[in-house]
């Protein structure tokens, strides 16, 4: 059953795609100061849509959808890429969309550093060696690209560390949290 969506904005300027639905314009990371931050070991920029959706639904009773539509021909990914995912939590009557980048970790020295920093705020606690063994960053805007759900792109960052087993930054750092954290962080919201 397809998500039911607000009226549709255009993509972001400058976000063109090729016949694959890969961004074709250069893809810069966000400011960590406005993103959610997942650092991955899988350095692939596949996204899965299906499993994402699955997961989503399964364990966060949440709806996804991928704009633009993703393929990857002879199993070759992008180096970098960007998308607008939808999200439609249960009780909302509408999905938010948000936008997510994903670059490989060499590209985003800040997200490093950001992901770094929030390891030692808490100690370590087995994030920081995940954080080292992470090879691409993900990350997901926190500012709304079109609905009213505040709590999207945290409900995005959540499944994303799940199914990535990727810790996150949020927003600003200073801290670094898996699923448990974010669904920490949703209850209290």
């Amino acid at each position: 059953m397809p998500i039911p969506w607000p009226p549709r904005t255009a993509y972001r300027p400058g976000m063109d795609v090729d016949r694959n639905g890969w961004a074709s314009s250069r893809v810069e990371p966000l400011p960590v100061s406005s993103a959610y931050t997942l650092l991955a070991s899988d350095p692939s920029a596949r996204v899965d849509i299906a499993l994402w959706a699955h997961k989503a639904r399964m364990f966060f009773g949440v709806a996804l959808e991928i704009e633009p539509p993703k393929a990857y021909p002879n199993g070759e990914t992008p180096a970098a890429d960007a998308a607008f995912v939808s999200v439609l939590r249960k009780g909302r009557r509408a999905a938010t969309r948000v936008h997510v980048v994903t670059v490989p970790v060499e590209e985003a020295p800040e997200a490093r550093r950001s992901a770094e920093a929030g390891a030692a705020a808490i100690g370590g606690a087995g994030m920081d060696v995940l954080v080292q063994r992470g090879r691409r960053v993900w990350q997901v805007s926190n500012e709304i690209a079109e609905g009213d759900d505040p709590d999207a792109p945290l409900t995005l960052a959540a499944i994303l560390a799940s199914i990535l087993l990727a810790p996150i930054v949020p927003p600003g750092g200073g801290t670094i949290f898996g699923v448990k954290g974010a669904r920490e962080r949703l209850g209290l919201a």
